[in-house]
């Protein structure tokens, strides 16, 4: 029968080199001890969630606090706060080239996503969008346990919806991450979007939507579509007088599970026919793993 590969290995055994340590083999194994990511235990080097977090003071400077991170089966620390120079736009990461045996605090101007290949890899720590910063740190979990996908986005103040046109709930001027897990969402890069990064069941919910005071029209609709512009979930409410004086008796939210495969997305879109641009305020998506699906299974 074919043998395989394994280590570590006390002696040489079928494959006649289980007891050979390298950096190469250590890698392979510690990718799968503990996602890439920051390390946000209490007893590490930063003392929880302020490993590594990034702010942004006048230059514009990002500085970084001490910290440590699992780089793609490596370990990193910083141990004095650093201060890296920014752009209007670009990415602060920690990169690992194991070519040379280097991890560095780096700021690459305009970009908007990490490298993350077997020569480069990158963790994200900031990101610059004309002049203000996003955190974009995700968490390692300690001991091991890999962190549930999910991404939460929150609008940061009200948009203005026409009247009779289906659009998109989320852009890069309107909203914030809120969490997110494993780069589900790209505030730069079609911001609308929450990409699923492994196949599972995964819980959608669109929350709090507040409209405008406004009697006139018949209906506010809001929908979760998918990829193909499929809807997933909806809601239509009817205009009723008491919706008149508070946007908060116009209150609207779904939710649904769905099984996705990797790559699949999902967007919020509203309509409104009052007749007239109404405010729509309050909102929140949120999409998280809720367990496996086996293959064979769809919705």
């Amino acid at each position: 029968m074919p043998d395989l590969a394994v280590w570590p290995t006390d002696g040489a055994g079928p494959g006649g080199d289980g007891s050979v340590s390298s950096e190469a083999r250590w890698r392979k194994m510690g990718r799968l001890w503990v996602p890439s990511g920051v390390e946000d235990s209490p007893l590490g080097v930063g003392g929880g969630f302020g490993s590594l977090a990034p702010t942004l003071v006048a230059g514009p400077t990002i500085n970084v606090a001490i910290g440590s991170a699992w780089l793609d089966g490596h370990y990193a620390e910083l141990t004095a706060p650093a201060s890296v120079p920014a752009t209007a736009n670009g990415l602060l990461v920690v990169r690992f080239t194991p070519a040379d045996n280097h991890a560095e605090l780096l700021y690459r101007d305009a970009a908007t996503a990490p490298t993350q290949t077997a020569t480069t890899w990158e963790l994200a720590i900031a990101q610059m969008t004309a002049g203000a910063i996003a955190d974009r740190r995700q968490f390692a979990r300690y001991g091991g346990i890999y962190p549930t996908p999910a991404c939460i986005l929150r609008t940061t103040s009200g948009v203005s919806y026409p009247n009779g046109t289906s659009l998109m709930l989320w852009n890069a001027s309107n909203s914030s991450e809120v969490v997110d897990t494993h780069n589900m969402h790209d505030p730069a890069v079609n911001p609308s979007r929450i990409t699923i990064p492994v196949r599972g069941v995964y819980g959608l919910a669109l929350n709090h939507l507040g409209w405008g005071a406004s009697t006139a029209g018949t209906y506010r609709y809001l929908k979760i579509q998918n990829q193909s512009a499929a809807v997933l979930v909806s809601s239509r409410i009817p205009v009723q007088a008491a919706m008149a004086g508070t946007a908060t008796n116009a209150d609207q939210s779904v939710y649904t599970e769905y099984i996705f495969a990797a790559g699949e997305y999902v967007e919020g879109v509203v309509i409104q026919d009052s007749g007239a641009a109404l405010t729509l305020t309050g909102a929140q998506f949120a999409v998280s793993y809720r367990g496996p699906a086996p293959y064979g299974a769809g919705m």
